[in-house]
């Protein structure tokens, strides 16, 4: 097994063992979409209190990573990431605590799904598109028509289209659909 698939087990482990609300968002979440992709972090939002920063912080020590409680708390706080090297490698960790209504409906419907024994908690179809439309980065764009053309019978559009709509990005949204008429999956 690589580095990155037993880092997303014990990871997921360490989090659902300690009780701390998390979603897996990002380059896994589009590939669990169907989207084949490579990446080499995991990002993660994350409820975490702050008395349980300090034993994450020396659980991911202990386990490879470089991490620092006062970076990760900083980072929380202020709604930035943590990001958090695995070794001497580029394997990490991107970590982001909820800072919004759409973070927090992100993990409220987070799909559980078992892999390798352990259950991972991922950010749903419409949650992935919506925040990559959000963001707009041309991967981001890339990963957004993958997952609709792949899911698009199952999608919630109301729920896209109201989570846009609370976001303020139904332009976005409007745009992004007309776009999608010209992908195909290849």
């Amino acid at each position: 097994m690589d580095e990155f698939t037993e880092i997303l087990k014990f990871v997921s482990s360490y989090l659902n063992d300690h009780g701390i609300e998390y979603v897996i968002v990002g380059g896994v979440a589009v590939m669990y979409h169907g989207v084949p992709r490579t990446t080499v972090d995991i990002d993660i939002l994350l409820q975490i209190d702050d008395a349980e920063i300090d034993s994450f912080s020396d659980f991911l020590n202990s386990k490879g990573f470089n991490a620092s409680a006062d970076d990760m708390r900083s980072a929380l706080i202020e709604g930035s990431y943590s990001t958090i090297f695995y070794m001497d490698t580029l394997l990490r960790l991107d970590l982001q605590g909820v800072i919004s209504t759409f973070d927090r409906l992100t993990i409220e419907r987070a799909v559980a799904i078992e892999f390798l024994e352990v259950s991972i908690k991922l950010g749903t179809a419409e949650d992935t598109i919506v925040n990559k439309v959000l963001f707009q980065g041309e991967q981001d764009i890339r990963d957004a028509h993958g997952i609709f053309q792949i899911n698009r019978e199952r999608l919630d559009m109301s729920y896209i289209e109201s989570t846009c709509k609370m976001l303020g990005i139904s332009d976005k949204w409007n745009s992004f659909l007309s776009e999608s008429e010209k992908w195909t999956l290849k």
